[in-house]
C-alpha cells in the first residue's frame, strides 16, 4: 500500500531558508522520481526556490527515460513506487556507464537499518525520510550537489592535464624513488619507444652517459622549488629500429626534474614532517 503523501514540517525557530551557498549549486540540474503529486509539488518547490533546474518523473520507467535525454546532477528517488521500485530503479542507473555516476538520495518513510543497507547497497548514497523537513531537504541535497561539483571539477582539470601530456613534444616521464619509469607520455614514441612498454623500467637503461650514476642522482632529484632540476644535459639511447631511420643512436634533450612528495614543497625542508618521498617528475625538451 503506497503511503500517504508528504508535508513540509518547517523549523520553529527559524522559519527563513537556510543559507546553503546558493550560488554554488545554482541551475544544477535535479530529477524528483515519485508518484505521489504532492510530493513532487513539495519537493520541487523547494529545489526551484533554490535555484535548482527541476525535473519530474511519476514512475520508475519514465525515470530512466528522463535520465538518457537530459542528465541529471542528483535524483531524488523515492522508495515505494507501482512499476519499479526505487532499488531496482538505482541498480539499473548504476549498472549503466553513462549514468552510474548520478548521486542517488532516497525519499521514503521507512527509515530501518535493513531499509538503509539496502539502499546503500544498490548504490544510494543517502535518505532523505518523510514528512520532509526544509532545512534537511535543502542541506542534504546541497552537499551531494557540492561534492559533485567538485567531483567534475577534478576530472576535467584531469582531463584538460592529460590532453596537454599526451600532445605535448617534449618528454615526460616520472620515475619512482628507485628510478624506475613508473609513466612515459606518448612522446617516448619519437624515439622509437612505446610508453607503456617503459614502465617498469630504470631510466638508466635509455641513457648514454661515461658518468651515469652523477648524472641519474640529478636526473632523479628529491629537490623541490629553487632547489629542483633545470636544464640537464641527458643523452637517451634512440631504438635500433628509429636510429637506422634517422642515423642517429642518441638525442640529446634538457630535463626539468622535480621530486614529488607526499607534503606541500615548503614541509618537505622540515625535519619535524612525517614525509615520504614519491619520486621525480622530469619534463625534457629536445636540442635544437
Amino acid at each position: 500500500m503506497k503511503e500517504p503523501h508528504s508535508k513540509i514540517i518547517p523549523n520553529r525557530k527559524n522559519r527563513k531558508v537556510v543559507e546553503f551557498e546558493k550560488e554554488l549549486i545554482s541551475g544544477m540540474k535535479i530529477l524528483i522520481v515519485d508518484d505521489t503529486p504532492a510530493n513532487l509539488e513539495i519537493l520541487g518547490h523547494i529545489l526551484q526556490r533554490s535555484g535548482l533546474e527541476v525535473s519530474i518523473a511519476p514512475t520508475g520507467e519514465k525515470a530512466l527515460e528522463l535520465v538518457n535525454l537530459n542528465k541529471p546532477d542528483l535524483i531524488l528517488l523515492d522508495v515505494r513506487m507501482p512499476d519499479i521500485d526505487g532499488y531496482e530503479v538505482c541498480r539499473r542507473l548504476k549498472a549503466d556507464v553513462n549514468t552510474k555516476d548520478i548521486p542517488v538520495i532516497f525519499i521514503t518513510v521507512m527509515a530501518g537499518t535493513e531499509d538503509l543497507v539496502r539502499g546503500y547497497n544498490v548504490g544510494g548514497i543517502d535518505y532523505i525520510v518523510k514528512p520532509f523537513h526544509e532545512e534537511e531537504v535543502v542541506c542534504r541535497i546541497t552537499t551531494q550537489l557540492k561534492l559533485k561539483k567538485a567531483q567534475d571539477a577534478v576530472i576535467q582539470r584531469e582531463k584538460f592535464y592529460r590532453v596537454i601530456v599526451e600532445r605535448v613534444p617534449d618528454l615526460i616521464f616520472q620515475l619512482d624513488p628507485d628510478r624506475k619509469i613508473i609513466f612515459a607520455n606518448p612522446a617516448f614514441r619519437l624515439l622509437g619507444y612505446d610508453p607503456d612498454q617503459l614502465v617498469g623500467r630504470p631510466v638508466g637503461e635509455l641513457i648514454e652517459s661515461d658518468n651515469k650514476e652523477n648524472l641519474l642522482e640529478d636526473l632523479a632529484t628529491r629537490h623541490v622549488g629553487p632547489l629542483a632540476i633545470t636544464d640537464l644535459e641527458v643523452k637517451l639511447k634512440i631504438s635500433d629500429e628509429v636510429s637506422e631511420v634517422v642515423e642517429m643512436s642518441t638525442q640529446t634533450i634538457f630535463v626539468d626534474s622535480v621530486g614529488l612528495w607526499n607534503v606541500p614543497d615548503e614541509d618537505v625542508f622540515k625535519n619535524n614532517v612525517d614525509k615520504k618521498f614519491l619520486g621525480t617528475l622530469c619534463v625534457g625538451k629536445k636540442a635544437v
